[in-house]
């Protein structure tokens, strides 16, 4: 454990495998201690980190689409839908990039 807490939740760091890492959100942390610059790997994980929030929101609406019966409700979550897939693809487009 180390002496340091989660930027996002305030929970204990632990190092694992010369890894930082957040038991309670279950992601890696990158330490960047004042006057460092920002390392080159920070790009690709805020990319993964907003493919997952979109991947949780496509599945959510998909849930909810499976119960839903309402005609007007139906297009609203087939619009969300489909905005949160744009999204996902030009995530893709742009770690493809990177």
């Amino acid at each position: 454990m180390l002496s340091e807490h989660c930027p996002a939740c305030n929970s204990p760091l632990f190092k694992l495998h010369e890894e930082v890492w957040c038991a309670k959100c279950n992601k890696r942390v990158i330490i960047i201690k004042k006057g460092e610059e920002t390392p080159k790997i920070a790009g690709p994980m805020v990319l993964a980190s907003v493919e997952e929030t979109v991947l949780t929101k496509v599945q959510e609406i998909a849930t909810k689409i499976k119960m839903e019966e309402d005609p007007e409700r139906l297009q609203q979550f087939g619009n969300l839908l489909s905005t949160w897939l744009e999204a996902l693809e030009k995530v893709k487009k742009i770690q493809k990039a990177t």
